[in-house]
């Protein structure tokens, strides 16, 4: 009997320590993955607005490169979200960026022509992209 209640407690605490090495381990970054598309800003946020359903095919989960011009720049605490505008009344890309200090070590600025890798996560009033890079 004693056996098998220290063999049930080894058990446990092999199951515990694998459970917290997961819950512990860290987000892997995108920039080690392979790009699988490369568009324009401009297509990107067209493909989505004329039919979702067919963008969400060939955009969503996907690792991307997105060429656009920075229409904004929003610091928040750790995280930063660079706007990629195409539309004058302000919709477009919304690229998000954690932790903010990869973005402001790439020094980019409003106006500037930039390209950006993520990982498209769809469409909610702009097309949205986890986990970037500047790569341009």
């Amino acid at each position: 009997m004693r056996k098998k209640i220290i063999l049930f407690l080894a058990l446990v605490i092999v199951c515990l320590a694998f459970a917290w090495y997961w819950y512990n381990k860290p987000r892997e970054g995108i920039a080690g993955k392979h790009t699988q598309l490369s568009v324009s800003a401009a297509l990107l946020y067209e493909g989505f607005h004329a039919d979702e359903a067919a963008a969400n095919e060939r955009f969503l989960n996907k690792v991307i490169e997105v060429k656009g011009k920075v229409g904004d720049i929003i610091l928040n605490g750790n995280d930063a979200v660079v706007m990629l505008d195409i539309q004058p009344e302000g919709s477009g890309i919304s690229c998000f960026f954690s932790p903010a200090s990869a973005l402001t070590d790439s020094h980019i600025k409003k106006g500037m022509e930039v390209v950006v890798k993520g990982k498209c996560t769809g469409f909610n009033m702009d097309v949205n992209l986890t986990d970037c890079i500047i790569i341009l």
